[in-house]
């Protein structure tokens, strides 16, 4: 688990999705090293999950979605995002791909937590966020409970 302060408009999504080349995939090694990019802080989270909703938990308003190819989220600064791929709207494909969460201030952390379904024990990624706006990961029908 790490946490990770944020002061900014941030983005969560696959780094597969806006990615500009195979070149630039190698170059910052999967995802893994953005920084050879050109962003200057971001946060990757190994996340072998199905598509979440993100919500507002202080409202229980959905922020966004998350859904990734390559088993890994990051968490970046838009402005950076912006810079380096004017497009990545378009290669999200789809906004419940992606979450963005405008001015943000504060900490953001993942965990893994045991789930139990129909019996059997499964383990899944939370994304929460701490601060100005609290927000956390979570099944979308979760949200019906």
């Amino acid at each position: 688990m790490e946490k990770k302060f944020f002061k900014g408009s941030i983005v969560i999504g696959d780094p597969g999705y806006f990615i500009k080349s195979d070149e630039d995939w190698e170059k910052c090694k999967f995802g893994k090293e953005l920084s050879a990019l050109g962003f200057t802080d971001f946060l990757l989270i190994e996340f072998p999950d199905d598509p979440q909703v993100v919500i507002d938990t202080d409202t229980q308003k959905v922020l966004g979605g998350i859904c990734q190819d390559s088993c890994e989220l990051v968490i970046v600064y838009k402005e950076e995002l912006e810079k380096y791929n004017p497009d990545y709207e378009a290669d999200f494909f789809d906004k419940s791909n992606r979450t963005i969460i405008d001015d943000f201030t504060g900490y953001i952390e993942h965990k893994v937590v045991p789930v139990t379904i129909d019996g059997d024990n499964y383990e899944d990624t939370v994304i929460t966020g701490t601060g100005n706006i609290n927000f956390r990961s979570c099944y979308e029908e979760d949200l019906s409970v």
